[in-house]
Order: C-alpha cells, then structure tokens, then sequence
C-alpha cells in the first residue's frame, strides 16, 4: 500500500490539535512550528486561514481555540463536583493571593486530570490547562499528588505506556512508583518542565472526611519562579486548611463525597 500523502488539511488538523492542547493561553508561530514540525512559514500560512474561518483566534502573542469550537468544556454535572467547587474555589483563591501565580484546582477522573477551576497568576507561562480540560496524570503535578493516594489508579497508569510530553517527562512505570513513594511520603507532587518545558507545578492533596484523596491544588509558572522558593509548604498549608473545610460539611455532603471520591 503506497504511503498516505499529507495533504494541507493534515496539517491544519494537526495544528488545530497542537492549539487545542494548549487550551486559553494560546501558542506563538514558531512554538507551534516547533511542537508540530511544520515550517515556519506553513504555520503562518495555516493559522492565517484557520483565523479567518474562526477555528483559531488570536490571544496575546499567541494563537488559541477560535469560537468555531465553542468555549464552554464539558465539567460533569454533580453534587461531587458542584461541592468541591464550592468548598475549594475560596482556598484557590488563597493560594493565587499568597503566590501570585496560576493556581488550579483538579480531580482525578478516568484516570485523567479534570481541571476544575483555574486562576491566572502575574506570569503567563504556557500552561496548557484550562477548566473543564484534562491532562495526563503521570507528568502533573496534580497527578500525581492524586495517584500518591489512590494505589488503583497508580497501578494501571504505572502498567501503561507513558506519553513523553517533553524531554523531562518519566515515560518509565517504575520509575514513575518511585516517584509516587516520595509523593506519599511527603504529600507534594512536582511537575518540573515535564509538561510543559520551562514551566513548573507543586501541589498537594485535599482530604475528605473519611480521608480520601478527593482533590488537588497547585501552584504553576515558570520553573524558576515555582520551584525551590516555598511554595511547597504554601500549599501544604492551603490544602490542609481546604481538608478541614470539606471534612466540616454536612453529614449528607459528606456522604457523597465518601461514596464517590474518586470517580466524578
């Protein structure tokens, strides 16, 4: 069978896919050239077009998902997540003001990282997160904070090919355990240029009333500015604050939560 010829619609299919990864930030001509291997002057041509047609809009220096596509992304509908909306959004908001960068708040579902909300901090690092989307679970920070605590979900993800999303990512199953361990042990999960390159996440675990890992929060910008500085301990203190809160709800709230902890 001859190889499939590319055709230019395979190429702006790739690139919408490229776009759309990266959510509301938005990705430049030449990180889109980068990450797709297109030319340069491909890229430009493509997104030109795809501008024009409203599958992509310009934000900042960049490109993102135009209103072809719509906005809104699809957050289960539930009394679990209408709950750790509620009880968490005011703790993410305390972790932006004592940091000043972008703070998230995510579950594991599916296991997957389901951005619940999310607030943009003083430095714009690509972070391809947006509420409503999802992520890989083994090369977040809120993965893996989450699968620290959910021995389940850790082993299947740790049993299945680990997608290299940049040089840095842990694409090894035991490697990823090890990694687990100390995220156990010491309840922060690190995400240092293993998504994104250059951008860094710390994030900790919010517990239920039963104890249950339910929930994460993390801090999220450049590397340098993330990493190493104390926000580790911020936000262990954030989302120890955030478990007392959520472990203080009604008896029938916390029920629910008991009863669905992990499956949104």
């Amino acid at each position: 069978m001859a190889p499939k010829r590319v055709t230019s619609v395979d190429r702006a299919v790739q690139l919408l896919a490229v776009v759309d990864e990266f959510g509301t930030d938005g990705l430049g001509v030449s990180e889109l050239a980068r990450r797709t291997g297109l030319p340069k002057s491909t890229v430009f041509r493509l997104v030109t077009t795809l501008e024009e047609n409203g599958a992509v809009e310009r934000h900042e220096d960049g490109y993102r998902t135009g209103p072809l596509f719509g906005t809104n992304l699809a957050i289960p509908s539930n009394s679990l997540v209408a709950r750790l909306q509620v009880v968490l959004t005011p703790f993410l908001a305390s972790l932006y003001e004592a940091t000043r960068q972008t703070c998230q708040l995510g579950v594991l579902d599916r296991d997957e990282i389901l951005f619940l909300n999310k607030l943009h901090g003083i430095h714009r690092a690509h972070s391809p997160s947006r509420i409503g989307g999802r992520q890989p679970v083994h090369c977040t920070s809120l993965g893996k904070a989450l699968l620290a605590f959910d021995r389940a979900a850790a082993e299947r993800v740790c049993s299945r090919p680990l997608p290299a999303l940049t040089t840095r990512t842990i694409t090894d199953g035991e490697t990823l355990r090890v990694e687990l361990t100390r995220v156990a042990r010491t309840r922060v999960g690190l995400d240092d240029g293993e998504t994104v390159e250059g951008v860094g996440s710390v994030a900790s675990v919010v517990m239920d009333a039963s104890g249950a890992a339910v929930a994460s929060l993390a801090v999220t910008g450049p590397a340098g500015a993330v990493l190493g500085v104390g926000n580790e301990q911020v936000v262990l203190e954030v989302c120890a604050r955030a478990s007392k809160a959520l472990a203080a709800v009604g008896d029938a709230d916390a029920d629910d939560l008991v009863a669905h902890p992990r499956s949104i």
